[in-house]
């Protein structure tokens, strides 16, 4: 067995790639507990402050695609090293900075080459199975995601030691140890080059840069209304039109940015998108509500409001190690729904009589059904998108990711704006399992397919 799994994975591959994919996460989440001190040494508020947050989060949600289409069109590894570079070069300038705006560039810049790893890593690991006629083997894709998880949690707590030890400034002087290992161990990963370019396309129309903009443009018009405090019908109009204009306009391109032809011809694509939206949806709702309702209703103090959601984050990595080892995407899925729906009925039996233990039952509920979803989604899209689209396809899935987190923040936002009650909070749990009915919706034609071809293979 031991010999099977090193045929499996390699490590030196790997971890590189594993290092770069942890940057984003850990550079979003690290500020929480540095921005503070960050904001008294620039004598801002916390509220002028939670720029650095947003700018992070909205740069990499149009670039995640974006750097991903550079890594189908280009050699994935040159843009993976890109975005190494990219992060030296913010870190560098937040290390520096002499004003508050020379911090928001480098969150920007952050945001950006962040953005690189993912989607590069994954075309990296599809070419390299393809090339080794193998499918890419679940244990790998667990490796990613669990990592992910992993920074999601270090960060908060590593970002506090470093504000501790070395001010502010050390959440940004991490990146540069980070980059120079990550860049020592990545030469060990081959370059697989470049897709074959069709010279009788320009390489304007090749990166599809009007198509770019309107990518972004819908996309910023969409958080407008989503972040938004007061919301009027009008609002609205304008990402539908540049939703609109971009299908058109994606439609009529030899090489379109978002292959909207390809989501048209492939429903099962678009449906993976749908359920990561729906799926980071409800997971950050657990992540966001959960702790403002165990401070605001149970009374409890930051640091115990911790250590109870602790275990959740530690079930959560050990139920994605576990799932990865199967390749069965259906039944991974299903799981997940399942266990989610009853993370959902477990959310609406909460009150303020609830006693730790059974709300430390629930969070090991949730961190299962946490686990086994972020596994289950990013197995289907590996097999479903195509391998010349492996970066645009992984990078578009984080789009959509983001989309739900947003959308999870706002309605806490708005639920909570006179306070957190067990009422507030059951409102939020009934329209997570709205989500829950939706998401089993969706496997249907996951399920009607896979029975399809079973009675074509038989």
């Amino acid at each position: 067995m031991a010999t099977e799994a090193k045929e499996e994975v390699s490590y030196p591959f790997m971890l590189p790639l594993v290092l770069g994919t942890m940057m984003n996460p850990l550079n979003s989440t690290m500020l929480a507990t540095a921005l503070l001190t960050l904001c008294n040494s620039f004598k801002v508020t916390v509220g002028q402050g939670a720029i650095l947050i947003t700018s992070l989060y909205v740069t990499a949600m149009i670039a995640q695609p974006l750097m991903g289409r550079l890594a189908d069109i280009f050699s994935a590894k040159k843009i993976n090293l890109l975005g190494f570079g990219l992060v030296m070069l913010a870190a560098l300038i937040g290390v520096f900075a002499p004003s508050f705006p020379f911090l928001i560039l480098s969150r920007i810049m952050l945001g950006l080459g962040t953005s690189a790893a993912y989607p590069s890593a994954m075309a990296l690991i599809s070419k390299k199975y393809a090339l080794e006629g193998k499918p890419v083997p679940g244990k790998v894709l667990g490796i990613i995601a669990v990592s992910a998880q992993i920074s999601m949690v270090l960060g908060p707590v590593l970002g506090g030691l470093l504000a501790q030890w070395f001010g502010w400034r050390g959440i940004f002087f991490i990146n540069i140890p980070w980059v120079l290992i990550a860049l020592l161990l990545s030469r060990a990963i081959p370059d697989y080059g470049s897709a074959p370019a069709d010279r009788s396309i320009s390489l304007f129309k090749r990166l599809d840069v009007v198509g770019i903009i309107i990518f972004s443009a819908f996309l910023l018009s969409l958080l407008y209304v989503l972040m938004g405090d007061n919301f009027a019908p009008l609002f609205i109009i304008p990402p539908i039109a540049l939703l609109i204009a971009l299908i058109l306009w994606e439609r009529s391109q030899q090489s379109p940015f978002i292959d909207v032809r390809l989501l048209a011809s492939n429903p099962a694509l678009m449906l993976v998108y749908i359920r990561t939206l729906a799926t980071t949806y409800v997971l950050y709702q657990v992540l966001y509500a959960m702790p403002q309702w165990l401070e605001a209703v149970k009374n409890f103090s930051p640091a115990n409001t911790g250590l109870i959601m602790l275990p959740e984050s530690a079930m959560a990595m050990l139920m994605g190690y576990l799932v990865s080892k199967s390749n069965k995407a259906f039944r991974q899925n299903l799981w997940g729904v399942l266990i989610m729906l009853a993370t959902c009925i477990c959310w609406l039996t909460l009150n303020t009589q609830s006693s730790v233990i059974y709300i430390f039952l629930v969070t090991l509920v949730m961190g299962t059904a946490e686990g086994i979803n972020i596994i289950a989604n990013q197995a289907l899209l590996n097999k479903e998108a195509p391998l010349a689209q492996k970066g645009v396809s992984f990078g578009l899935s984080r789009t959509f990711g983001y989309l739900g987190a947003i959308i999870s923040g706002s309605q806490i936002k708005s639920l909570f704006h006179n306070g957190v009650t067990d009422y507030s909070f059951h409102i939020i749990g009934y329209t997570v399992l709205y989500s829950c009915a939706a998401l089993i919706i969706l496997l249907i034609p996951l399920w009607l397919r896979l029975r399809n071809e079973a009675k074509v293979v038989a």
